[in-house]
Parts: structure tokens; C-alpha cells; sequence
């Protein structure tokens, strides 16, 4: 008898969920593109007390009673409780992530970019249009921090890229796709794109942004768009 006992008493501990653990976590202020079960997109979280550069990690899952409002970044208490395998849905977590409490929400810095900016000036030279095509835009570029993309005209031809870095004053650029018209003074856009691919850094003053290379050194700067 004291045998079944302890047998039904191990049986039980086997099968208890293990105990729910809390952790500080960081979110990032905007959701990322990302592939699960299919395409999706996820958001961004550092479990640290504070924000490491270039530390962010795709979260697959929910985050039970936290509601994401894009532009700010969170920092939260997270409890964490792994599930029974028969509560695991197909292609889900094993564990269950909900929020015990918002410690602090703050405007994400990076969305004092998401706007749009025309050239100012190259290189600390300010720029004007071609005098024998006044017509004829400057570049100018959009910033979409919610979808990590820039777009935009050089001043001839139409481009678009994604954003694969912007943190801490730091930019960088992925490939840059154009087309292919042809115009009768390239001039700037032959000045702006090498330039625009070189960009490092970048700093916001006051209605303008400054795009740098990595020692700081002004490469272009944009004026936003009323």
C-alpha cells in the first residue's frame, strides 16, 4: 500500500507544471518582418534591465494582456510559464509569455525620422535644381521606421531599399533599387547616391537630417517636408 502511494505521489509531480518565473524585458518601438508558420510580423525584445545596442531578438509569439502601440518602446515585467504538451498548439510556443506590468513607456527616438526630407545640401554644399531644367525635383527621400524602408528619387530615378540598421545615431542602408530613366544633368544624382550608400550616422536638428560617415562627417542634409 505504501508502495501505491508513493507511486501516485510521483506520478503527480511528474506531471505539474513547473513554477512561473518574471523577467524584465525591453520592446522594440516598431514590428519586424519575420517567417513562422508563415509570413508575419513580430515584434522586437531584449530581456535585459536596459537596452543593448544591436541585441534585439525576434519574439514568434503573443504576449498575453500587452497592447503594442508602434512608436514607443516598453520596458515590462514578463511572467513566463512553460505549458502542459498537451496545451501546446500546433506550431506555437511551449511557453506562455503575459505581462505582469508596464515599468516605463517611451517615444522610440528613431520616429523622429519617420517623415519625409528633401536635399538641402551635399557634402556641406547646398544644392539647387539644374538651370536648364528648373522643373526638374531635388532628391528627396521618405523614412518608414515601421517598415525599416527608405524610398524616394535622387532627382531622376525612382529608389527603394530597406533600413538594416537604425539605433543609438547609427544608420545603414541594404541595397538601393532605381530605375533606369534616363536624364539630361546627373549632376546630383551622381553627387547623392554614392553618398547616400556611404551613410553611418545620422542626427535630427531641429526641421533638418544630417546623414555622416562613420567620423561624423556630413554627407548630406535633408530638410523635412511641411
Amino acid at each position: 500500500m505504501i508502495f501505491i502511494i508513493i507511486m501516485a505521489i510521483s506520478g503527480c509531480a511528474a506531471k505539474k507544471i513547473p513554477t512561473t518565473s518574471a523577467e524584465i524585458w525591453w520592446v522594440n518601438g516598431s514590428k519586424v518582418d519575420c517567417s513562422g508558420v508563415g509570413p508575419m510580423k513580430c515584434l522586437q525584445i531584449q530581456k535585459s534591465d536596459t537596452i543593448q545596442s544591436g541585441n534585439w531578438q525576434n519574439l514568434y509569439t503573443e504576449i498575453e494582456g500587452f497592447n503594442f502601440q508602434s512608436g514607443y518602446l516598453y520596458k515590462v515585467k514578463i511572467s513566463e510559464s512553460k505549458l502542459e504538451p498537451s496545451k501546446i498548439p500546433a506550431d506555437g510556443s511551449s511557453i506562455k509569455y503575459k505581462l505582469v506590468e508596464i515599468l516605463e513607456k517611451m517615444p522610440d527616438p528613431r520616429f523622429a525620422l519617420h517623415d519625409l526630407w528633401v536635399l538641402e545640401a551635399i557634402n556641406g554644399e547646398t544644392v539647387k535644381k539644374p538651370e536648364n531644367d528648373n522643373q526638374r525635383p531635388l532628391p528627396a527621400i521618405e523614412i518608414n521606421v515601421t517598415e525599416m524602408r527608405v524610398m524616394g528619387s535622387d532627382g531622376c530615378n525612382r529608389l527603394t531599399g530597406s533600413i538594416t540598421k537604425l539605433e543609438n545615431g547609427e544608420i545603414e542602408l541594404g541595397p538601393i533599387a532605381q530605375t533606369k530613366k534616363l536624364c539630361l544633368d546627373n549632376d546630383i544624382p551622381d553627387r547623392f547616391n554614392p553618398l547616400l550608400s556611404q551613410t553611418k550616422k545620422y542626427r535630427r536638428d531641429g526641421v533638418y537630417l544630417i546623414f555622416s560617415d562613420e567620423t561624423r562627417k556630413e554627407l548630406l542634409r535633408f530638410k523635412k517636408v511641411d
